[in-house]
């Protein structure tokens, strides 16, 4: 565009074209669009509906929730070359699958090799461990809890919130089972912040109420300050992608809890309002 505007300027000599107006191609904003997911695919969710959604948006570059520890990208960020038993498996939907959005980069790369794949998220050590050990702590902390509730322990003050707590939650694996469409609507994303400012809100005066609760307190407080951190690394990386490589067009693959705290930080880190947030799903 300024080169076109620049060559009419050379031909018209001292003529000028009232009305007429160029934008700089510096001033056109981002465009961010962050995809909420769930790490593993059914009928609804697979990497053929996310790859429907990238030829239509037709990003210049996709950021990944992963990082160059976990196997998938190179120690310089460049995405592996899946081994060839993998093709051949995937080929013929044979033995354990990629997460969706993991088989889908190189999908979308054999339709589009100029476009970039980076990941975005915080280096996590022995990622598949770190996993595990948070399903445990989790999954030891429900059994606590639910307990607790059964053997009626929760004081009179705190029963209305526990069940609007476990509202939250039901609700929150019944949208889990469906397609990318619903677990993006907007309204989705409010819920699952209010479900999370339900929890910040509760769980301390579980702490408080429940004495054997109470052990849970410093995993739970170590547990939000490492979300907390590992969300602010993940959004000032989507801005330093975004602006190292000058990307007007950018697609973030990340787990569905994180994207209302991405959508909130991104925001609120968009002072000079470089970058526009949309809701492929909302347009």
């Amino acid at each position: 565009m300024k080169n076109i505007f620049l060559v009419s300027l050379l031909l018209c000599a001292h003529s000028f074209v009232l009305g007429q107006h160029v934008k700089n191609v510096d001033s056109v904003k981002t465009k961010i669009y962050i995809i909420g997911v769930v790490h593993s695919e059914n009928k609804f969710r697979n990497s053929d509906s996310l790859l429907n959604i990238l030829k239509d948006i037709k990003p210049h570059l996709i950021l990944s929730e992963t990082d160059t520890l976990s196997g998938y990208f190179k120690s310089d960020y460049l995405l592996v070359e899946p081994p060839k038993w993998y093709k051949i498996a995937r080929k013929l939907k044979l033995g354990r699958k990629m997460p969706p959005e993991m088989d889908l980069l190189y999908k979308y790369r054999e339709l589009n090799s100029s476009v970039l794949i980076y990941p975005f998220d915080m280096l996590i050590e022995n990622r598949k461990q770190y996993v595990k050990n948070i399903q445990y702590k989790e999954n030891l902390w429900v059994t606590s809890l639910n307990l607790a509730s059964n053997k009626n322990e929760l004081p009179d003050s705190i029963v209305s919130t526990h069940k609007n707590y476990i509202g939250f939650n039901n609700w929150f694996y019944d949208i889990c089972q469906t397609g990318y469409f619903l677990i993006n609507r907007r309204v989705a994303t409010d819920s699952i912040r209010q479900m999370m400012k339900l929890e910040n809100e509760y769980f301390p005066k579980l702490f408080n109420s429940v004495q054997h609760l109470s052990e849970y307190k410093k995993w739970y407080t170590d547990d939000d300050a490492f979300w907390k951190l590992r969300n602010d690394v993940m959004a000032k990386n989507i801005i330093r992608f975004a602006d190292t490589y000058n990307a007007k067009t950018v697609v973030v693959f990340t787990g569905l809890l994180h994207k209302y705290i991405l959508t909130d930080l991104l925001n609120s880190y968009n002072t000079e309002q470089k970058y526009e947030l949309m809701e492929y799903f909302e347009k």
